[in-house]
């Protein structure tokens, strides 16, 4: 007879191993997609962010096409925006509509005109983003305006005297060496707490000679020009003539504007100045150092105890004078 024997198959012996992932797997896969989800917000963000610049930065470019074509047929700058984001001054009637401004989805413009019609800046603003643009400079980030800055006419400037930096002694150079090297008059940190430190000119530039330079000033704000100076005198009713006059005080009353309680706000403390490694002035002089210089020279502004005006002369650049912000 045959003997039929039956086997098991193979297969039977093999171990069976549970399907899927343990939680350990899991959890590892899960923090795995956290890590890339993350990666593309914060990459996608960054694309996002990047694009409003630069759409802010084109619309801030043409609105500034815009108002110099709109001056080359009026003569003046607008001084306003209506509803439709069309330039408005009273001089030009009807409003023209040929230089309406197109902000990007979401923008928002502000106009800063002066009294005379001569200058601007436009503030652009998008969700964080905030720039601007003027007739004397390219579209750049700006400071928000708050309880640290005031606007006077076009220009948007510190309230206070820059105090940043780490106090050197008055017998010490300050050096190009990474560190922001400040001066306190009579080598006393309370003087800088309260009129604001002093510097030589290389140092507020930050080591740079490019006029308009941010220098040690905040992000969004610059070391003012001479000719910014010019606009701020002449948007406090000094006349261009006077303004451009050098080695002499010139205009009227602006000094007596820009001092502690004058009317212009800017408070500008007669915080005197270092020079040769002596402090000398203090609360008889005030200055202000510009960023326009040439050689070993810088222009600057001097604001005299006894005198309304306001002095305009070349200064020696080793001098330790005070620093007011400029916002861009």
């Amino acid at each position: 007879m045959l003997k039929l024997t039956c086997r098991e198959s193979s297969s039977s012996y093999i171990k069976s191993e549970p399907l899927g992932f343990t939680i350990v797997e899991l959890l590892v896969v899960i923090v795995i997609i956290g890590i890339l989800a993350a990666i593309s917000i914060v990459s996608y963000h960054g694309l996002s962010t990047r694009a409003n610049e630069a759409a802010t930065v084109s619309g801030l470019a043409t609105a500034k096409n815009q108002f110099e074509l709109y001056y080359t047929e009026h003569n003046v700058y607008p001084t306003g925006l209506d509803e439709n984001n069309c330039p408005t001054n009273a001089s030009v009637t009807p409003t023209d509509t040929k230089y309406c401004l197109k902000p990007s989805n979401g923008t928002t413009y502000i106009l800063n005109p002066d009294a005379n019609s001569l200058h601007y800046t436009i503030r652009a603003a998008k969700d964080t983003l905030l720039y601007s643009i003027s007739d004397t400079r390219q579209p750049a980030p700006t400071v928000a305006i708050d309880s640290n800055w005031i606007t006077i006419g076009s220009q948007t400037w510190a309230k206070t005297n820059l105090n940043t930096g780490t106090m050197i002694a008055g017998t010490v150079d300050a050096l190009n060496n990474g560190i922001v090297e400040k001066y306190c008059y009579d080598n006393n940190e309370a003087n800088c707490t309260a009129n604001g430190a002093l510097y030589s000119w290389k140092e507020a530039m930050g080591y740079s000679n490019a006029e308009n330079s941010q220098g040690i000033c905040p992000a969004g704000s610059h070391i003012p020009s001479d000719n910014d100076l010019k606009i701020l005198e002449i948007q406090l009713n000094m006349s261009q003539a006077e303004a451009d006059k050098q080695d002499v005080f010139r205009g009227t009353n602006q000094g007596a504007q820009l001092k502690i309680g004058g009317t212009s706000g800017l408070n500008v403390p007669l915080a005197g100045y270092s020079y040769d490694e002596t402090p000398y002035g203090k609360d008889r002089f005030g200055h202000l150092w510009s960023s326009t210089g040439s050689g070993s020279f810088a222009w600057g502004r001097s604001l005299d105890l006894d005198n309304d005006a306001v002095y305009r002369d070349m200064t020696n650049k080793a001098m330790g004078l005070s620093v007011r912000c400029l916002g861009n």
